[in-house]
C-alpha cells in the first residue's frame, strides 16, 4: 500500500494541479502556475545554489556541500550532472524543479547542472536540444558528464545522447530518466489504459505540447521522439516510472529497445506511482526510495569510470 503522504499527494495532485495541464488553461497561466506550486517546497539544507550559465544557456548550479568543500582542484575532472527538467518542452523551469534537482544533487553527491532551455511555441524543435548540446559540450570538456531527466526532459536526455555520440562527443558516463516522453506521437496504449489512474497528465494536453514543440516536423523524427533512435553504443541508463501514469508505455518499450541494441538497462516500477513522483522527496518515502536508488546508480557508474 502506498504511504499515507502518497495517497494524500494523490488526492492533492488531482484536484490542484492535474486541472493546469490542459490546453484552455493558457501556457502562461500554466507556467506561472507550476513554478508558484513547486516554490511552496523549501530547497533542502546543504546544496549552494548559483544562477549562472553553462555554455550561455541560463542555469542553476547545484553544488552540495559535500563537492564544495572538497576544492575544485580536488574535483576537477569529477563527474558531474546535466539535469533536463520536464514539462512537455512548454512548461518547466529551474523554479519548477530546482528542489527535486537540489536533493538528487545532494543524495548523489554530484556537482549539478539545471538548465533553463528554451520552450515551445516561442522556440520549437530543435531549440531544447541546441540548448542542452551547448551545455553538454562546455561540460564535457571539464570530466565526465551524466544525464538525466523528467518526462519531456527524459525525451530530450534521449536526443541529446543521440547527437552526442553522432558528432563524436565525449561519451556521457550515464542516463537517468524519470518516466522519459520519448514518443510524442502517443502511440503507446497506456495513453487510454491508464487516463483514469493518472493523477498528473491529462492526453489532450500532451497532444497539444507536441504539436507545439514538434511545429512542422514529423512526430517520429529521433529528434522529437527519440524512441526511434539508434540505441548503439548508449551508456548505461536507469529508467523509473510510476505503474499508474499514462506515459508508462514509453518507459516499458525505451526500456525494449535498448535492451535489444545492447545497453545496460535498469527498467524501476514504483508501484502506485504516478508522473515523476520524484517531485515530492522532500517529505514522500517512495520518492526517497527512488532518490536513493538514483544514487546507488551514480556512484556505481562513477567507479566504473
Amino acid at each position: 500500500m502506498a504511504s499515507l503522504s502518497a495517497r494524500l499527494t494523490r488526492t492533492l495532485l488531482r484536484t490542484l494541479v492535474q486541472p493546469t495541464f490542459t490546453p484552455g488553461f493558457g501556457l502562461k497561466r500554466q507556467r506561472q502556475r507550476l513554478n508558484t506550486l513547486q516554490q511552496l517546497m523549501p530547497m533542502p539544507f546543504g546544496v549552494r545554489k548559483q544562477t549562472t550559465p553553462c555554455g550561455g544557456i541560463p542555469a542553476w548550479r547545484l553544488t552540495p556541500a559535500t563537492v564544495h568543500e572538497a576544492g575544485s582542484a580536488q574535483n576537477a575532472g569529477a563527474s558531474v550532472m546535466l539535469y533536463l527538467h520536464g514539462g512537455g518542452y512548454v512548461v518547466g523551469s529551474p523554479t519548477s524543479h530546482g528542489e527535486m534537482v537540489a536533493r538528487i544533487a545532494r543524495q548523489c553527491s554530484l556537482d549539478t547542472w539545471l538548465i533553463d532551455y528554451r520552450l515551445a511555441p516561442e522556440h520549437p524543435a530543435p531549440a531544447a536540444l541546441e540548448d542542452a548540446l551547448c551545455a553538454y559540450r562546455t561540460l564535457s570538456a571539464q570530466g565526465p558528464v551524466i544525464i538525466a531527466g523528467d518526462s519531456a526532459g527524459g525525451g530530450l536526455s534521449l536526443a541529446l545522447t543521440a547527437a552526442v555520440l553522432q558528432q563524436q562527443l565525449p561519451h556521457p558516463q550515464a542516463l537517468v530518466l524519470f518516466s522519459p516522453w520519448c514518443d510524442l506521437s502517443c502511440s503507446g496504449a497506456s495513453i487510454s489504459e491508464r487516463e483514469e489512474r493518472e493523477v498528473l497528465l491529462q492526453t489532450d494536453w500532451l497532444y497539444f505540447a507536441a504539436e507545439q514543440y514538434a511545429g512542422q516536423q514529423d512526430l517520429d523524427n529521433p529528434h522529437i521522439s527519440p524512441l526511434h533512435a539508434d540505441f548503439s553504443d548508449f551508456p548505461p541508463t536507469l529508467i523509473q516510472v510510476g505503474s499508474e501514469e499514462i506515459l508508462y508505455d514509453d518507459s516499458v518499450r525505451l526500456a525494449q529497445r535498448m535492451r535489444h541494441a545492447g545497453v545496460e538497462v535498469t527498467l524501476s516500477e514504483y508501484p502506485q506511482m504516478w508522473h515523476v513522483f520524484q517531485l515530492h522527496a522532500g517529505y514522500m518515502p517512495e520518492a526517497r526510495q527512488a532518490l536513493n536508488e538514483i544514487a546507488a546508480f551514480t556512484r556505481q557508474q562513477q567507479k566504473r569510470g
